[in-house]
């Protein structure tokens, strides 16, 4: 293995992350955001976490209304990929649940659990075995 085998290996995740871009794509199921080395999640009304309900998004510049989740990025051993790492901050809930504290927002279980999902879906579409998560 090395770097460039196993960026090659993922490169159909990261392909369906660009075309599954929250910012271009209406589609319900766009709520990526490739990135150099993984990805973001983000929500909308119509699909996020426990406990956003209420919660409002607004579209900006992006294709539909939505809010960041939170981020991937491969977990590497030397020159292989061993899985992937989730980190998720619920920025907007700060207000709403925590009086505005942002720490108690990182890694919200609810989060976590709809982000795998997504995560999950993803690597079925690219017909990819989906690596271990990891979540710091």
């Amino acid at each position: 293995m090395s770097y460039t085998s196993e960026r090659r290996r993922l490169a159909p995740v990261m392909r369906l992350a660009r075309q599954y871009d929250f910012a271009t794509n209406p589609a319900p199921e766009a709520i990526f955001e490739a990135g150099t080395g993984g990805f973001q999640i983000w929500c909308t009304p119509e699909d996020h976490p426990k406990g956003w309900d209420g919660i409002t998004m607004n579209a900006g510049d992006f294709s539909k209304p939505c809010e960041f989740v939170g981020s991937v990025h491969w977990k590497w051993d030397d020159e292989k990929i061993t899985g992937i790492v989730l980190e998720t901050d619920s920025y907007a809930l700060s207000g709403k649940l925590h009086d505005g504290d942002r720490h108690k927002c990182h890694n919200r279980k609810e989060d976590i659990e709809w982000a795998k999902k997504k995560i999950r879906w993803l690597f079925t579409k690219a017909e990819l075995s989906m690596p271990t998560v990891y979540v710091y």
